[in-house]
């Protein structure tokens, strides 16, 4: 496994982890006033707070994950992360790069899965564009949204692909997207 992917994993698996230790510990405690002292609602520990994602500094420049695919090496890119929309990360980059042949179109398949928490009105929508030599072009199939499967999107296998999660949708309350983001190309 790659450096990127034992890290996601432990971070995965510590969140995990906090959320089980966390709810049994609560039995017989009082629920936190929270903000105004309106008690809280949602989220570990039921802080409004607790639905905002922190900030991971990644951009389409600074993705927060480079992963190169391939049929002898990584089969697929598995990446889990926090999103949130009013406050906190709304956004998030990931890009792959995939073996080039002498057919540069490439079927892949793309799914999102995603645990809403908040506004459930609200999810996160996954966009590729297919990036090289100072060029981006939409790939074709997309946007995949949450929950909705893996979804067939054909990319460009002589240029690296920019993967953007993002969410989507008016929030009538503050919200946070758990998700896990699968690539599967082979």
């Amino acid at each position: 496994m790659t450096k990127n992917k034992l890290t996601i994993l432990c971070v995965t698996l510590l969140s995990v982890f906090a959320v089980a230790c966390g709810e049994a510990g609560m039995a017989g405690v009082e629920p936190d006033p929270g903000v105004g002292g309106q008690g809280g609602t949602g989220g570990v520990g039921g802080d409004p707070i607790d639905l905002i994602a922190p900030f991971d500094n990644d951009s389409a420049a600074n993705p927060s994950m480079d992963e190169f695919l391939s049929i002898t090496g990584d089969r697929e890119l598995v990446y889990s992360d926090l999103i949130s929309v009013e406050e906190g990360d709304t956004e998030d980059f990931v890009q792959f790069e995939l073996p080039n042949n002498s057919n540069p179109n490439q079927r892949i398949e793309v799914g999102i899965d995603c645990i809403v928490e908040g506004d459930t009105e609200v999810f996160a929508r996954v966009e590729i564009l297919n990036v090289g030599n100072g060029e981006s072009e939409a790939a074709t199939g997309g946007p995949i949204d949450c929950n909705e499967g893996f979804v067939n999107v054909t990319v460009r296998n002589d240029r690296t692909q920019a993967v953007r999660i993002y969410t989507q949708g008016a929030p009538e309350t503050q919200t946070l997207i758990e998700y896990t983001l699968t690539v599967a190309p082979f």
